[in-house]
């Protein structure tokens, strides 16, 4: 390019940088043209996308609300039947040891003192403990082996 202008004079010269500048302009605001649209699509492309991740930002926290409503949900629900659970278990443990209490009752005759010693109230002195001048400690009927640590 540029070997065959050693045959032409000053005008045409002239004449082929016009229309070489011409081309240039022709040139650059066509790629001005191509770029302006590019960028015009890629902002379309932008907005469509923040839309977009508005719409999923938004599909998110009404999905995150609805996990923790059911969550609350699934905590109370557990929470009341683990109560009813223990309610059920503690009547049945009262209805039970109730009835076997009465059965018990019932069956079995009135206590009686099971024990050989007679109740004596304190500092009061038994027979044999008279004899040797001692008073001798009984409380409830249990036997002095039982209260020798109180004796002493």
């Amino acid at each position: 390019m540029g070997e065959d202008l050693e045959s032409l004079n000053l005008k045409e010269l002239q004449q082929l940088e016009q229309q070489l500048e011409s081309s240039l302009k022709h040139i650059r605001s066509r790629k001005s043209h191509l770029m302006l649209e590019s960028i015009s699509e890629l902002q379309k492309k932008e907005r469509s996308l923040q839309e977009e991740n508005k719409s999923l930002q938004k599909e998110l926290v009404e999905r995150q609300n609805a996990v923790r409503q059911q969550q609350v949900q699934w905590d109370q629900t557990q929470a009341q039947a683990q109560t009813q659970a223990q309610a059920q278990a503690q009547a049945q443990t009262c209805s039970s040891s109730s009835s076997f209490m009465m059965r018990d009752q019932q069956a079995l005759p009135p206590p009686q003192n099971i024990c050989s010693y007679p109740p004596v109230t304190m500092g009061e002195r038994s027979d044999a403990a008279a004899a040797q001048g001692q008073v001798q400690l009984r409380i409830g009927g249990l036997p002095p082996w039982m209260l020798s640590h109180l004796n002493a």
